[in-house]
């Protein structure tokens, strides 16, 4: 069985998705002391000191957070797509979009189905966008300046919506 990991998880674990032995039939929490086992750097970031998933960690069967699903102790079941996010939003950091203005980064989010709250906040279903100017990096006489943007809401929806602006970001100039 795949499951996908997201932001802070992925470097632990080499990637953006693993296969792991435990599916259909076994528990949540088995396949998560299944990837403990495999990369033991993940019980810290997975469960606090007394063995309980920590509060900002949301494993999602089917885009449905198993805390509402019956918890680690509920079977998997067939067909299911098992997704790990840590925490979004709040404290995460600013995505910067170099090459991509604040006026055009606006744009993209308006086109992919965001509402203007503000001039530079854009909302949408299950997730929120700050825009500002991004400080111009250098790259020898070279200065690119872009878009920083801050983003919270849901998880999943998240993710949807970075697998969407990844490909707008990609312009490549034009």
């Amino acid at each position: 069985m795949k499951v996908r990991l997201y932001a802070t998880l992925r470097p632990l674990v080499g990637g953006s998705t693993v296969e792991v032995e435990a599916g259909p039939g076994s528990t949540v929490r088995e396949l998560l002391e299944e990837l403990i086992q495999r990369w033991p750097e993940l019980k810290s970031e997975l469960f606090d000191s007394s063995g309980q998933l920590h509060n900002n960690i949301h494993v999602f069967i089917n885009g449905r957070d198993v805390r509402y699903l019956g918890g680690l102790d509920m079977e998997i079941p067939e067909d299911a797509e098992i997704r790990i996010f840590p925490p979004v939003g709040g404290g995460q950091p600013t995505h910067s979009y170099y090459g991509v203005p604040d006026w055009l980064m606006k744009e993209y989010l308006l086109d992919l189905g965001g509402v203007a709250e503000d001039e530079w906040v854009i909302v949408g279903e299950g997730w929120r966008a700050v825009i500002s100017k991004a400080t111009p990096n250098q790259i020898g006489s070279l200065r690119v300046g872009g878009a920083d943007v801050d983003f919270s809401g849901d998880p999943a929806a998240l993710e949807a919506l970075f697998e969407q602006l990844h490909w707008k970001t990609l312009r490549g100039g034009g």
